[in-house]
């Protein structure tokens, strides 16, 4: 009996302790501002994992969610997409999220966006932007590019949306888009969060042929691009117009916002693409040297936790962050874990930020 009363003592406990977490964690957002929900501080541990799928699972934790069809103004093709407005006349933020490589509108992991935009009164939209990116028409397309403003618009329609407060978050493939947009239409953005973003399709396709060739993702790149993306090939210049590498130089112009972070583990897509993307965006004497991952995955590393107050949501989702960089309007974050999204972090970085006239590109 005195063992099973000691457990019951230490669980107590321990519920106490994630409580006091959660609610200490509260004040680091800003005054109002509601929290991702505890369980879900990370992709990897949304129900069902990132790729997982279904208008269900938005329904049952998004009261008041709506599955649209939109029609495009490039072709005329429909496109579905998830909103979220509560109707209030007041103008709100406006979050966009793009979905991942290899899903659609419906993917789950964009259900944790959706519940902070529906907790904090903000007005969201989740569109499809032509699926899965396994097709010419998407992965960053120009109709792809147009979906995402469509659905813009249509959310400007449907409901009183701040414009200087539009926001923009992806992972993965949608952070490859993401950074792709932040480039094409700087002026439309307060803040662009892209986590594990694919920045090189052509260096993508050349990691997947060698460390992952029993991966998918090579198989969709040639799908996208026409063929296999090798240089001097018309693939290689499909995918690279369409990479953020090629496009970046415009959003830097433009001082767009932006924020990259990826786990320093991660095997899908590798780090040194966020890394190169901060490089890109950052002024020569802050960005991060070739050896910064390296020492960092040592297996006698020393690795120091980053103190900035928006890098308590990383320690708080067990996966410290390691490095935090800001160089202009890049911020650069290299976090403990593999291919993942930390949403508390993202969404308290953007949170405060309002679009201001952008710099001529």
């Amino acid at each position: 009996m005195n063992c099973i009363q000691n457990r019951v003592r230490i669980l107590a406990l321990a519920a106490l302790v994630a409580l006091f977490s959660f609610v200490e964690g509260e004040d680091a957002f800003a005054e109002g501002l509601k929290r991702v929900e505890p369980a879900f501080t990370l992709a990897s541990r949304f129900p069902g994992g990132e790729g997982a799928s279904g208008l269900g699972a938005w329904k049952q934790r998004v009261p008041g969610v709506e599955a649209i069809t939109l029609k495009s103004s490039a072709d005329g093709a429909e496109q579905r997409a998830m909103f979220y407005d509560s109707g209030a006349p007041a103008k709100r933020p406006l979050l966009v999220v793009l979905h991942s490589w290899s899903t659609d509108w419906r993917q789950n992991i964009g259900i944790p966006y959706a519940m902070f935009a529906a907790q904090n009164d903000w007005i969201f939209v989740h569109p499809d932007f032509r699926g899965p990116y396994l097709r010419p028409e998407a992965a960053a397309s120009d109709l792809a590019v147009q979906d995402i403003l469509d659905a813009i618009t249509y959310a400007k329609q449907r409901g009183h949306v701040d414009e200087s407060r539009i926001y923009l978050a992806g992972f993965s493939g949608g952070g490859m888009t993401s950074l792709a947009m932040a480039s094409r239409h700087p002026d439309i953005w307060a803040g662009v969060v892209a986590w594990a973003p694919v920045y090189d399709i052509p260096d993508w396709y050349v990691y997947n042929r060698k460390h992952a060739p029993k991966r998918h993702y090579a198989r969709f790149i040639e799908g996208v691009c026409g063929g296999a993306p090798r240089p001097g090939t018309r693939a290689f210049q499909a995918c690279e117009r369409r990479s953020p590498s090629a496009l970046i130089t415009r959003a830097k112009q433009a001082g767009v916002p932006i924020y990259v972070a990826t786990g320093i583990r991660d095997d899908i897509v590798p780090p040194q693409h966020s890394i190169r993307a901060f490089n890109d965006l950052a002024d020569p004497a802050d960005r991060v040297g070739d050896d910064v991952l390296a020492k960092l995955l040592a297996p006698t590393a020393t690795r120091r936790v980053s103190v900035t107050s928006n890098d308590d949501f990383y320690t708080r989702a067990g996966a410290p962050a390691y490095l935090t960089r800001t160089s202009g309007s890049a911020t650069l974050v290299l976090f403990e874990g593999g291919h993942d999204v930390v949403f508390d972090a993202g969404l308290a970085w953007l949170r405060d930020k309002r679009r201001t006239t952008p710099k001529a590109p």
